[in-house]
């Protein structure tokens, strides 16, 4: 494995928060699923999200994966930085789900909303982010747990 590979593992967590970020402002976030119903037509991008005063959790998708990108950097966070991050990550993955069913209850008759493109890369710099920050708090070596499953 070259060394900057290695480097992108142990950096996993800030790796997931950028791909968190950038996916709030790539396609739609939630779209109406064919159930009908006025969710249909509705579609969700993930800046409107983040503006939007209706809905709390979809400003906390901009604000955690900041915190995640710069909790490295306060000091007085320091003892408990791994464990900020872990529960900063898991939050905001429940969060991704219950803001779903929140737009699925607003103005629906008959259909639900699904995860758009926005919402599914979301998704994978969320599991990113939760990944690395397990395994900082559980003080795992990510690179040389991928080292041993490749020489096996």
């Amino acid at each position: 494995m070259n060394l900057k590979t290695k480097k992108a593992i142990q950096q996993l967590d800030k790796i997931g928060a950028v791909i968190m970020i950038g996916a709030l402002f790539v396609g739609n976030f939630y779209a109406g699923d064919p159930g009908g119903g006025y969710m249909y037509s509705l579609a969700y991008p993930g800046y409107k999200l983040i503006f939007n005063s209706d809905y709390l959790l979809g400003t906390l998708f901009i604000v955690i994966p900041v915190i995640l990108l710069i909790i490295d950097q306060i000091k007085a966070a320091a003892s408990y930085c791994s464990l900020i991050k872990l529960i900063l990550a898991g939050c905001s993955l429940i969060f991704l789900f219950v803001l779903k069913g929140q737009l699925a209850d607003t103005g629906n008759y008959g259909g639900s909303a699904t995860f758009a493109s926005g919402a599914w890369i979301f998704l994978v710099g969320n599991i990113l982010a939760l990944i690395g920050a397990a395994a900082t708090y559980c003080k795992i070596d990510l690179v040389t747990k991928i080292e041993g499953m490749m020489h096996k």
